[in-house]
């Protein structure tokens, strides 16, 4: 019996779901800088409480607007500013944006969080985070072994289907929509309106070929492109796809 509660998707961005089967230990780390000035959670703040902001200007949470404002998300690490068509512009702060090795390292750190959260969420929707499987998971999130990508789907069609509350408390989808694929090594998920394709094999490169074609046929309709993530700004992280 641990004496913390491991919420999968972290606090900071809403998650009030509980893993059971996180240590102390672990929960501890993913929350703390541990000497290196930056946390994986503060990462996965800074990214997604930008696009947690955005969904609740949307007019179907209007009714919400009072309370927004009164806890509007302060960037440590960007700038967004807002252009004459209501789309935003997302830029590293100055400190930042010239440093490419501390853009990786966040980089990382997120890739890292993601990872964690997919496997926590695993767990506590299927029961299956512990296989062994998925050991190599837990070495790169929680050890930082190792180096494995996330791929990045970018919508062409500024249409994002959420439930409601959804922006508050997120939660992530294996299966919401038929456009994710899983297979081929490979698992995708769905958050916040973002779909990622995260390697579910040690040897995901065997059939990284084949993943990428099979899941790019399936969202013919819904998605334009897969990259890699190489930076944060890499992703669509104001929904600017609404506005189109």
């Amino acid at each position: 019996m641990f004496s913390t509660k491991a919420h999968s998707i972290p606090k900071s961005i809403g998650g009030n779901r509980i893993c059971k089967n996180v240590c102390d230990d672990c929960n501890s780390y993913f929350g703390s800088k541990n000497g290196e000035g930056i946390s994986i959670e503060e990462v996965l703040k800074e990214a997604f409480n930008i696009t947690r902001q955005r969904l609740l200007e949307s007019p179907e949470t209007k009714e919400l607007r009072n309370s927004k404002r009164k806890n509007r998300f302060k960037s440590i690490y960007f700038e967004i500013f807002t252009k004459n068509d209501g789309s935003k512009r997302l830029k590293l702060k100055k400190s930042f944006r010239r440093n490419r090795a501390y853009q990786s390292k966040l980089s990382r750190y997120f890739k890292r969080g993601l990872f964690k959260i997919f496997l926590e969420e695993s767990e506590r929707q299927f029961g299956n985070g512990l296989d062994s499987r998925f050991n190599f998971i837990r070495e790169y999130a929680r050890y930082n072994i190792g180096n494995y990508p996330i791929f990045y789907f970018e919508r062409k069609v500024g249409i994002i289907i959420t439930f409601n509350g959804e922006a508050e408390s997120p939660e992530i989808f294996f299966d919401r929509m038929n456009y994710l694929h899983s297979g081929n090594g490979f698992a995708e998920i769905e958050f916040l309106g973002h779909v990622f394709g995260i390697p579910a094999s040690r040897m995901w490169e065997l059939d990284c070929e084949n993943y990428i074609k099979n899941s790019i046929k399936k969202k013919i309709y819904f998605f334009k492109k897969v990259k890699p993530i190489k930076y944060l700004i890499d992703m669509d992280l104001t929904l600017n796809i609404l506005n189109d």
